[in-house]
């Protein structure tokens, strides 16, 4: 962004994001050019688009969201402005198309930019917490959130979050990604009983209140930090190692938001990634490339062909690893399958037997046929009548179709 505005021959840039947050990290950063940009929120620049002059350069920020109809009509009240979007995860919740942008540049890969240094290594660990959501339902292609607030609401999964962090974060800096408010005070509320210095914040804080918040998790004033969305796109927060997932999530760009989060790099920090709920095995390890595309929702394989999970959690030490390792590479504990994984394999090498009976029979038919094909007379096709315990009368019927008068 500051590249382009500083190479801007003429005019000005209006940058576009939808938090406080956000736009308070851009003023640091853009700070060399505030003569040749000018910061808003959306919302506040789609109330006043009649009281500026037309920007050369529109830039907008976690572009994903850029079909909301604040983009569209900020977009719409400045139509000669050149429109640019930045994103990780050029992709909407409904898999419908990006419609403000002609073209999608696709750059340097998350494998290539933790080769660089230029965000951090990471671990990722998928402690099993034995809660399904397998039932609950779809809205707009995420869980029903009132449904999926209730399931993960339950104080049973409490102490298994707690059990999780302290084998594995024990006082790391963490950020919580909860379903709901409700569901992160209650988390929020956990840790501080467990002895375990926690702080939540939502969209219903005050700025200032949010902004405090953030500086004292910064300070280390605390260790977990719950938010339900709020952490989720453009923070910069290099003081967090640790991102644990309460929340999941049928959404690819949502998943890699939240999980990233913690890999803004810092001198010798390896982030750590606690997926309590299963989200790797939707969506695979987030660092894994994709073919983005402006048309639509990215298709991500799961399992593989014969319906075993592309990747597998160690039960003993709860990391990740590929699934063509039969053993874990960190601890060397064997894998043995889920049973949801088993159902999978045992679906699949059904369907293929159903498919190779299937095809046999076809080929028994197929054989069938021909030899009636081949019958030229009333003997013939009595002696196929009689293999077949066909009806006599079938005989007749054949030979009438076949013109056999013999």
């Amino acid at each position: 962004m500051a590249s382009m505005i500083e190479n801007l021959r003429y005019g000005y840039a209006l940058v576009l994001a939808h938090r406080r947050e956000l736009l308070r990290q851009h003023e640091r950063l853009l700070s060399p050019f505030k003569s040749r940009c000018r910061l808003e929120s959306v919302f506040t620049e789609v109330n006043r688009v009649s009281e500026h002059e037309p920007p050369t350069l529109i830039l907008i920020d976690e572009a994903h969201l850029s079909e909301a109809s604040s983009y569209r009509k900020v977009c719409d009240a400045y139509p000669d402005a050149l429109r640019i979007g930045f994103t990780a995860t050029p992709q909407r919740l409904s898999g419908e198309r990006l419609s403000l942008f002609d073209t999608l540049i696709q750059g340097i890969s998350t494998k290539e930019l933790i080769g660089m240094g230029a965000i951090s290594e990471f671990d990722y660990y998928a402690p099993a917490m034995n809660v399904s959501v397998d039932d609950i339902g779809s809205v707009a292609g995420d869980y029903n959130n009132r449904e999926l607030a209730d399931r993960m609401c339950n104080s049973r999964l409490y102490g298994d979050y707690i059990d999780a962090y302290r084998k594995l974060a024990d006082s790391k800096q963490t950020l919580a990604y909860c379903v709901s408010k409700r569901h992160a005070k209650q988390v929020c509320r956990a840790f501080n009983e467990a002895g375990i210095p926690a702080a939540e914040i939502d969209s219903s804080d005050p700025v200032k209140e949010r902004m405090r918040v953030l500086d004292a998790f910064k300070d280390n004033e605390f260790s977990v930090l719950c938010n339900v969305g709020l952490l989720s796109e453009g923070m910069t927060l290099p003081e967090a190692d640790v991102c644990m997932l309460l929340r999941p999530t049928q959404s690819l760009a949502l998943y890699i938001q939240q999980a990233m989060r913690c890999m803004t790099p810092r001198e010798g920090k390896r982030a750590m990634i606690i997926d309590c709920v299963e989200n790797v095995l939707r969506h695979g390890l987030p660092d894994e490339d994709h073919a983005w595309s402006l048309e639509g929702k990215v298709i991500h394989r799961v399992s593989n062909i014969d319906g075993t999970y592309a990747i597998r959690t160690c039960p003993n030490c709860f990391r990740v690893y590929e699934s063509r390792l039969k053993a874990c590479p960190y601890c060397g504990e064997p894998y043995v399958m889920k049973p949801r994984e088993l159902k999978q394999v045992q679906d699949i090498e059904y369907a293929r037997i159903t498919a190779e009976e299937a095809e046999r029979m076809n080929e028994v038919r197929k054989k069938m046929r021909m030899e009636v094909g081949r019958a030229k007379t009333i003997a013939d096709l009595k002696r196929i009548q009689m293999e077949r315990g066909y009806a006599p009368s079938w005989i007749w019927i054949m030979a009438n179709k076949k013109g056999i008068r013999h």
